[in-house]
């Protein structure tokens, strides 16, 4: 509690100290101002400072000043259609009227209203505060508060400070109620809860709480139990909306709309934004950012235009099927150790989430690009989608992707575990980046564990994977450059291209790679690894040689038997010419060399000898076409020149127009 005096009187009530403008008078006298009956009455025991009169009619009472007033409540309840008014009168304005109530929780079912002379109306209520259809209405700051206050004017001015002799023990709760604050709208509690209704402040609304956790979870055990600090259902505001929370969690649901920025800090306690909702979007036109030390911090089903940043301490940061419009940053700080099962610092990303701009990830321990079905225990579907650049870095545990997930560039890296995929979920990016302590690969199901089930014992237990597990599967990706690709010199990285892929980065030490009945280009001095292995289902390979370091293993494309070839070896191979079986022809070192994938069991061998002076058409892979004769030689290199016309110099190694070399098998048509 000294703290936050200190804080208070520092930030809050520093900013309320004003000069009285007129001489103090006291009222004294326990007037009833006949409201809220119903709920307890309202009766003031005496007012202290720039007090004028007061006007009391059907249903309404009037409270005049023209000064600094401090008005002592014995009870504090407004019922509905009364209504409470705080005028500043002849001609006073910038006035500071403080409220303070002694008994029982104050219940406002009317309304509240101050004048543009008032710059700043405070209820201070130990007891609590509950609006339920109320209306609120300040031209002014306003300050709902169940923190003690106490007033007492020095020289004429009123002076503010914290009660240390009574202690909160109440809280603000808000229902379906209307507020017009025409400055700055401050709550402060050991608990907050607003729900539905309609809050416009033009300077922003601020929610502190004090020592709340210490309230709500007097009984739990748990020391990270998510009882509520701050709690808004439904809540549309107009106002940037900044939350200071000292214990519990803050939580909205069902939705609503904040037209503003969101700034939330948690110091113990979860942040969860539309964490429960039926289907109900919360939207915020702004940014979004948290900074929390809690159990969890979620983002779900809302749409944020602006920019989203959620940094947790504490445990997960989790965000699903949100639409962000700017950049999102996803962050988990913590230093627990992995194998005290204490916390899981994870990262989630789940659902059908976009992100316009830049998302990057970076956390203590795992990130999950996927989500789990808690009710179905399993993988849970969805996407990610986005429109800038994807960053993905695990400090210590590992990058998981079982979704679908799209970037202009993804980058994927795990200091000391492993960068994994369920083997289904594919990868699509203009540029991709791998680094890993272990294995790059995919999950199978093996050993009696279905993928589900792998997916989450590694994650969980934080199992390292050295080299591969069981029988290995592919990192899927759409097709792309790979940048990098980084391994220790024992361990492997799998990566399977459903498009044509490029290589132009690595250093690992042993790659598999394979593309689905499309190319393969290896290119550049910045690929390095022990070895590197070409399925067979690649239709073309394209090899730089000149600094290769590492053993290459491919299909011949005569016989489908593997070659494997040491680096920088100088490579002869048996060739197809049309004419009469194979010559021999020498790959020359320093230049580049296309290796046409294997034929497939439907393909047709050299067959009838074409004449070799006619052109070869230039046809994709092996498809074959009604205008190609049997006397015509097809091709499936696209950048295949055409056959010499001197017979003697056809070794089946032809120069092409970029330079580089071609090795062709050709085949004739089939009526």
């Amino acid at each position: 509690m000294k703290n936050f005096k200190r804080k208070l009187s520092a930030v809050i009530l520093s900013a309320m100290l004003v000069s009285t403008q007129a001489m103090a008078i006291e009222f004294d006298g326990g007037l009833d101002t006949g409201l809220g009956k119903e709920h307890g009455g309202a009766v003031i025991d005496k007012i202290t400072g720039g007090y004028v009169d007061y006007n009391k009619g059907n249903n309404s009472f009037d409270l005049n000043f023209n000064g600094d007033a401090h008005v002592n409540w014995g009870n504090l309840n407004i019922d509905k259609g009364e209504s409470l008014n705080f005028n500043a009168a002849n001609g006073a304005n910038g006035l500071t009227i403080l409220n303070t109530v002694n008994s029982g929780m104050s219940t406002i079912y009317g309304q509240i209203n101050a004048n543009p002379g008032i710059a700043k109306l405070i209820i201070s209520n130990p007891n609590g505060v509950l609006f339920d259809g109320a209306q609120f209405t300040t031209a002014g700051d306003a300050m709902i508060t169940t923190q003690p206050i106490t007033a007492e004017f020095i020289n004429g001015q009123m002076q503010l400070a914290n009660n240390v002799n009574s202690i909160p023990v109440g809280m603000v709760q808000i229902k379906d109620s209307n507020f017009n604050v025409g400055g700055e709208f401050n709550i402060l509690a050991p608990a907050i809860d607003i729900a539905k209704g309609y809050i416009q402040a033009k300077n922003g609304i601020k929610l502190v709480t004090e020592n709340g956790q210490d309230y709500l979870a007097a009984n739990a055990d748990n020391e990270d139990a998510i009882y509520p600090g701050v709690r808004m259902e439904a809540v549309n505001i107009d106002g940037d909306v900044y939350i200071q929370n000292k214990g519990g969690s803050v939580r909205t649901s069902n939705g609503g709309t904040i037209n503003g920025n969101v700034n939330v800090t948690s110091d113990n306690g979860s942040v969860a934004f539309n964490y429960r909702n039926n289907g109900e979007k919360l939207t915020i036109n702004g940014n979004l950012n948290s900074n929390a030390n809690g159990q969890m911090t979620f983002v779900r089903n809302a749409d944020v235009k602006g920019n989203l940043a959620l940094s947790n301490s504490g445990g997960f940061v989790d965000i699903g099927d949100v639409h962000v419009t700017g950049n999102a940053d996803l962050k988990t700080t913590g230093v627990d150790d992995i194998t005290d099962n204490k916390f899981n610092h994870f990262v989630h990303v789940i659902g059908e989430t976009q992100v316009d701009g830049n998302l990057n990830v970076d956390s203590s321990q795992n990130i999950h690009i996927g989500g789990y079905d808690y009710d179905a225990q399993k993988l849970a579907d969805g996407k990610l989608t986005v429109g800038g650049d994807l960053t993905a870095h695990a400090h210590n545990g590992h990058v998981m992707t079982t979704i679908d997930t799209s970037a202009n560039k993804i980058s994927l890296k795990s200091d000391t575990h492993n960068v994994l995929t369920d083997g289904k979920a594919t990868l699509t990016a203009n540029q991709y980046d791998f680094s890993a302590n272990g294995y790059i690969g995919g999950l199978q199901a093996t050993d009696g564990m279905t993928v589900d089930q792998k997916v989450l014992t590694i994650m969980e237990k934080y199992y390292l994977i050295p080299e591969t597990v069981g029988t290995p599967a592919y990192i899927n990706i759409a097709g792309g450059e790979v940048t990098g690709i980084n391994t220790p010199t024992g361990a492997s990285a799998y990566i399977a291209s459903n498009g044509n892929m490029t290589v132009t980065g690595a250093n690992a030490g042993n790659i598999y790679l394979t593309s689905y009945g499309k190319d393969i280009n290896i290119t550049g001095n910045n690929v390095h690894a022990n070895n590197i292995t070409v399925g067979g289902e690649t239709d073309k390979l394209k090899v730089d040689y000149p600094s290769r370091d590492y053993n290459l293993t491919y299909t011949n494309i005569r016989d489908n038997a593997q070659v494997n070839i040491k680096g920088n070896e100088e490579i002869t191979y048996n060739l197809t010419n049309g004419e009469n079986g194979y010559n021999r022809g020498q790959q020359i070192k320093g230049e580049n060399t296309y290796l046409v994938g294997p034929e497939g069991p439907n393909e047709p061998g050299p067959g009838p000898n074409p004449d070799p002076n006619e052109s070869a058409k230039v046809l994709r892979s092996y498809e074959r076409q009604p205008n190609v004769t049997a006397a015509q030689p097809y091709t499936p290199i696209a950048y295949a020149a055409d056959l010499d016309e001197d017979q003697q110099n056809d070794k089946g190694i032809r120069k092409n127009v970029d330079g580089s070399v071609t090795v062709v098998k050709a085949f004739p048509m089939i009526n």
